[in-house]
């Protein structure tokens, strides 16, 4: 209790700090003039009275220092002091402190955004409890690399027969057409097995998930997301029991997740989900063994389980569904996992890797350059240091003071990069490509501010030791002395600087290599034929419930008139639909067997993409026919034969250079299976089915109204094909065709909901956004780190300039020409450019193969690249020195030495 009171009072003591020092000082004073009256009665003189009572009170100033030291906390009165100085110090070098200011603002305020973005997609725990423990499993075929889900008969395997997980689900994407809840519209839903939400470990806000019961019965049940509660039913608290129409059959509303529930994380912005719906398989389904891989499957570990175990069961357990194929079948399946959160952020880790990369060496380059701006400060002010050293100041002391001063500057730029930081994260939601998850998870959060306020810290620390080390070093009495700026010391500080120049050279270097070989890959994806012309061509998306189109016949049909309604509009020119669209992701995979085709040695399982067609739609997309013929009226003929349209890169890789118009293909492993034969009409060119910089897999066409039977028996595994994306191609601007496209819809059905309307032209620019985003990014990096580093140029040769002013004034005079003066310094320049690019190249040489998964078209070490990226910094360099060097070459002869006339 005692220490706390003398705490206390010495804390006021610092507030009244003054008022205090005066009641000392006229105490004291009160007891001088006591012993001086003392002394005089003793009969001394006044003189020798007052001598010896200054003697007796030890010093008044000792006294009044002590004193308080005794009433404050002494060490914060320092830190106050320096605090004050150092205040007084960066005012009177506005220039300094505003480059430091903005500097130290750009590091810190980028690389604060920067994890902000890494902590929310990367490091963050996924939403669930014990999420850690939560694996996503997957089934892979032997020689095959596609990566694959499994199949829905799978998902039961393992619910009953795995013994390390607690809990299994099921899940697949959905899309229903919603009645009932406003206008209709379009939801992204989920086939969920009744497993999910315990897995996951969260529960409903209202009411409750789905029980094994209703799972397994296909009861009409749904529970919704909580934005679309609040959406579509105004938060209503009664929305329990109420109905709505998916698909045009009536479900119950048994449930309302909790505000920010969303799975599967999915990337993108507009990726959540609307709803949940019991999975309830098929008899199909169920019966779809070796088929449609497209199943998820998510596992909850038991405690006590390691992931050994786990992939040791699940080697069991696929074993057991190995065995039951037929042996014939050349299906060898093998089973893996990977964590749930790993699931969700592989494909976003290389961009967030890279992008705290480039923020590190950005922040490095910040650093370096106030350390040789607060060089150059500290040169400057020798005599200063000198002067303080020379009346008693303690080496020490000037280390403080000079920390002090380098952590004010960080605390300054610190405190205005947060505040950038909270700008660009609020930039980045509509910046970062839609390739990343958990975008609206990202803000600046409470561990991000500490995060920042340690690196304030250590930025302020570090940056100020070298230049604060160098002051304590001085020598008193050459810091005393003009013209002492050529001695050892200024020559050691010189050197110093000039490495830290050389530095932040090479890692720019780095950032510019990085910048330009992203560049190229950027410019080799638009160079791309996507193989089809995206221009002026609109795309919608649409899909008929079961419940008024039972059969293939009537979907037929409507799609059919609704093509021939779109061709009677102005401006179009063709109109088609197919299953899936280019660029926007591979379709569904189907087993062929081509006739003819000798399998090589480990070649395994042939898979083909394959598209359901109707129409003109390789007219609409202008994909190009290189042989044989389209699809034309005959094909959907009662009784006409089976036919198909092939991509040139299936050609090549099954037919072997034969022609392959009239030869046939069947659906399965062997082409002596019982399947129907499909014998191919036509070749056209290869299409990117994903983003243009992926590789191009082989597609077969086939018309929609043939599906079920060039299937076969495994017709019934199809199904009615309702979902189709309608392709408009027009004369003029696609865009403008969106509401006479709404109108022609709803005039066939005014019930009937539609997505995805855009032109093939944004389809495409979405696709790119990750690559430009990365490109973007890193050559905005790449530029800020090559103007931090040309102001470390301009600042060494300035300042080394204004150091040899007399030599170059000697040099002059002696008869050396201007242009050797302005050379001379230039080559000083370029030398150090030169130094820092060999060490930034060799560098690049290592780090850049972690840009190999970005690139595309690119060797990691392309000339061009390498090439361009010295060019830029020589020139850069050479600009940089320039003012320094016409300086330098500009002064005259007399006036450095008018000082000693």
């Amino acid at each position: 209790m005692k220490k706390l009171r003398a705490l206390w009072m010495r804390l006021c003591g610092m507030v009244d700090g003054k008022d205090a020092d005066e009641e000392f000082a006229a105490e004291l004073e009160s007891h001088l003039q006591m012993h001086i009256e003392d002394n005089l009665r003793a009969g001394m003189t006044p003189e020798q009275a007052r001598r010896d009572a200054l003697i007796k009170l030890g010093g008044l100033e000792q006294t009044k220092q002590s004193y308080r030291e005794r009433a404050a906390l002494p060490s914060l009165h320092r830190l106050l002091s320096d605090m004050r100085y150092g205040l007084r110090q960066l005012r009177k070098s506005p220039a300094f402190t505003l480059t430091a200011v903005m500097t130290l603002a750009l590091g810190i305020g980028g690389m604060t955004a920067a994890f902000s973005v890494v902590e929310a997609v990367l490091l963050r725990p996924l939403p669930f409890k014990d999420s850690d423990r939560l694996l996503s499993l997957h089934e892979q075929l032997a020689h095959d690399s596609h990566e694959l889900r499994v199949t829905a008969p799978d998902v039961l395997v393992f619910q009953r027969q795995s013994k390390a997980f607690s809990g299994m689900a099921g899940f697949i994407a959905a899309g229903y057409e919603v009645n009932g809840a406003g206008a209709p519209f379009r939801a992204r839903a989920e086939r969920v097995t009744a497993s999910l939400f315990p897995v996951l470990g969260v529960e409903p806000l209202l009411g409750r998930t789905f029980t094994p019961g209703e799972d397994e019965n296909a009861a009409p049940v749904v529970v919704i997301s909580c934005a679309l509660w609040k959406e579509r039913f105004q938060s209503d608290p009664h929305v329990l029991g109420k109905i709505i129409d998916l698909d045009r059959r009536p479900y119950t509303i048994i449930g309302v997740m909790p505000e920010h529930f969303a799975f599967p994380i999915n990337a993108g912005r507009l990726s959540h989900q609307d709803l949940w719906v019991p999975m309830s398989f098929s008899p199909v389904e169920k019966k779809s063994e070796g088929d449609n891989f497209d199943y998820s499957l998510v596992a909850r570990l038991k405690p006590g389980i390691s992931e050994a175990q786990a992939q040791t069961d699940i080697d069991r357990v696929t074993a057991g569904i190995q065995a039951s194929y037929p042996v014939d079948s050349n299906v060898q399946l093998h089973g893996y996992f990977r964590r749930l959160k790993e699931e969700t952020v592989r494909n976003a880790s290389p961009l967030l890797r890279m992008l705290l990369a480039a923020v590190s060496l950005v922040l490095l380059i910040a650093c370096v350059n106030l350390a040789n701006l607060l060089l150059v400060r500290a040169a400057g002010r020798r005599r200063e240091f000198g002067v303080r050293l020379a009346l008693g100041g303690s080496r020490r002391m000037v280390l403080r003071q000079l920390l002090t001063e380098s952590l004010l500057l960080s605390v300054v730029g610190g405190t205005a990069g947060i505040a950038l930081a909270v700008l660009l994260v609020h930039a980045a939601a509509f910046s970062l490509p839609d390739s990343l998850p958990r975008l609206g998870e990202i803000a600046v959060r409470w561990p991000i501010f500490a995060m920042a306020l340690g690196l304030i810290t250590l930025t302020g620390t570090v940056c100020g030791l070298a230049p604060a080390l160098a002051a304590i070093n001085t020598d008193i009495l050459d810091s005393l002395r003009d013209g002492s700026q050529s001695s050892g010391q200024g020559r050691s500080q010189h050197s110093l600087r000039s490495t830290l120049v050389t530095v932040e050279v090479a890692l720019a270097t780095l950032l510019l290599v990085a910048s330009g070989l992203l560049l190229r890959s950027f410019a080799r994806m638009l160079e791309t034929d996507p193989g089809f012309q995206p221009q002026r061509v609109l795309t919608a998306s649409l899909s008929l419930p079961t419940h008024d189109w039972p059969t293939q016949q009537k979907v037929d049909d409507f799609y059919r008139q609704l093509q021939q309604n779109l061709e009677s509009l102005p401006e179009v020119k063709a109109v088609g639909l197919s299953s899936n669209i280019p660029i926007v992701g591979q379709n569904s995979g189907r087993l062929i067997a081509p006739e003819g085709h000798v399998a090589s040695p480990g070649e395994g399982l042939l898979i083909t993409s394959n598209y359901l067609v109707q129409g003109n739609y390789f007219q609409a997309m202008h994909i190009p026919l290189i042989r044989g013929r389209y699809f034309d009226a005959r094909d959907e003929q009662q009784g006409a034969g089976l036919v198909a349209i092939i991509s040139q890169s299936f050609a090549e890789q099954y037919f072997h250079g034969r022609n392959p118009v009239g030869l046939r293909v069947k659906v399965g492993p062997h082409f002596d299976t019982p399947m129907p034969a499909i014998t191919v009409v036509g070749v056209v060119g290869d299409i990117k089915q994903g983003p243009l910089d992926q590789p191009t897999v082989v597609q077969m066409y086939e018309p929609v109204s043939q599906t079920a039977a060039d299937l076969g028996p495994l017709a019934g595994m199809i199904g009615v094909v309702g979902t189709m994306d309608v392709v408009i191609s027009t004369e003029g601007d696609a865009a403008t065709l969106v509401t006479s496209l709404e109108k022609t819809i709803h005039r066939l059905d005014p019930l009937l909901a539609f997505s995805g309307m855009q032109t093939m032209d944004e389809i495409v620019s979405a696709t790119e956004s990750s690559r430009r985003f990365n490109t973007v990014i890193v050559s905005v990096f790449a530029t800020l780190a090559l103007l931090l580093s040309l102001l470390g140029i301009y600042g060494v040769l300035a300042y080394s300039v204004s150091e040899r002013t007399r030599e170059i004034a000697i040099l002059m005079a002696l008869g050396a020409p201007r242009t050797v003066v302005l050379l001379r310094t230039l080559r000083y320049a370029l030398m150090l450019t030169a130094i820092g690019v060999a060490a930034g190249l060799l560098a690049s040489i290592g780090l850049t193969r972690f840009l190999y998964g970005l690139l595309y078209g690119v060797k990691l070490l392309d000339g061009v690249a390498i090439m361009g990226t010295v060019f830029v910094l020589f020139i850069c360099a050479a600009l940089a020195g320039w003012l320094p060097a016409r300086r330098a070459a500009s002064l005259a002869i007399l006036a450095p030495f008018r000082e000693c006339m």
